[in-house]
């Protein structure tokens, strides 16, 4: 099936899953995410911050087709512009220096561009399937919004039946030793416990009784990540829990709304749609949002890759630049493998 960039879809696959979902509408023209969107059968694309240049899009089901094979070439323009070493160093010692006055924690990101033309998207979606089972793998385009692509280990909300979410933070190389093996400093730790307290207040703060799991070690590419799972009962609340989540501490910071508006008039990019949050509603009864983590916006020309880290009073700023390289590779690596290898020139 060939698609244009005047096609509005997403293709997805959940974690874990075998098969993937193509989700197409009849025409280009996107819907406002509202609550009522929750009682249809669509995808959701939410941004960090809702603009008028990145609003809240629903993507109705008109269409919904089992592991649709699709050619679709990115062909939108914009300017983005690469966060380079020098200015990240000195925006995190701001950041740094907030959070011994004001916050318990704060979240800084970064552009890195890659300079590789895309060719059919379809086989980069493929490739990150392979090398990422255990992640939310999608391809998303909106007419008149952008092109986007990743595959995100976090869950926001799920509900099948039951409902569910997770606190993941923390951040450390993957060196393939056994995963309950894995040792944690005291930074990622605190980190990873102030996402997991936010999600408990805001639970009771609802009188949801909820079952929590151990905090664990999970892999999500070539890292690792501190997680605490919770199982509820939603009590139809949905869109308003989901509004209460995002954004979380993992991805913003404490305290929230303050943290929020922080980064807002601190970080010198645009999140865009970097640190929302996506996914089916309602599809095969079941809804799944995952926050947008290693993602990617894909331009005609390049791969704009956006990765962040959580900052606390004691971060290295040295440190934090690296575990982003780190975290950038995750996308970068299988950009080259696709396009850069003979099987996929184009």
């Amino acid at each position: 099936m060939s698609l244009r960039t005047q096609d509005t879809f997403a293709l997805y696959r959940l974690p874990k899953a075998k098969d993937h979902f193509l989700v197409k509408q009849k025409d280009g023209a996107y819907e406002s995410l509202t609550p009522h969107s929750f009682q249809q059968k669509g995808f959701a694309f939410h941004p960090f911050q809702e603009s008028d240049e990145h609003p809240a899009v629903f993507i109705r089901g008109d269409y919904q087709i089992r592991n649709a094979t699709i050619n679709f070439q990115s062909t939108h323009e914009k300017e983005v512009v690469a966060t380079t070493e020098d200015l990240y160093l000195e925006e995190i010692g701001d950041f740094i220096e907030a959070t011994k006055e004001d916050f318990q924690k704060l979240i800084l990101s970064r552009i890195k561009v890659i300079d590789i033309p895309a060719g059919n998207l379809y086989h980069l979606f493929e490739a990150l399937k392979a090398t990422h089972p255990t992640a939310f793998v999608y391809l998303i385009n909106i007419t008149g919004i952008g092109c986007w692509i990743g595959a995100t280990p976090e869950q926001l909300f799920c509900q099948n039946g039951k409902g569910e979410t997770m606190a993941l933070a923390g951040t450390q190389r993957d060196l393939g030793i056994p995963l309950s093996k894995v040792a944690w400093g005291e930074k990622e730790i605190e980190e990873q416990a102030i996402v997991e307290r936010y999600f408990q207040n805001i639970l009771a703060n609802r009188n949801i009784d909820y079952i929590k799991s151990p905090c664990h070690t999970v892999r999500a590419g070539n890292v690792l990540h501190l997680c605490t799972n919770f199982q509820f009962n939603p009590q139809g609340q949905v869109y308003d829990l989901v509004a209460d989540l995002h954004p979380s501490p993992a991805i913003c910071g404490m305290p929230k709304q303050q943290a929020k508006q922080f980064i807002l008039s601190h970080e010198l990019h645009d999140r865009a749609y970097y640190c929302g949050f996506l996914g089916p509603v309602n599809i095969k009864e079941t809804t799944n949002l995952f926050v947008n983590l290693r993602c990617m916006q894909v331009l005609k020309n390049k791969f704009a890759l956006y990765v962040g880290g959580g900052i606390l009073p004691d971060s290295d700023p040295h440190k934090e630049w690296l575990e982003t390289e780190m975290k950038a590779r995750t996308l970068s690596n299988v950009i080259e493998k696709v396009y850069l290898s003979e099987q996929y020139a184009v």
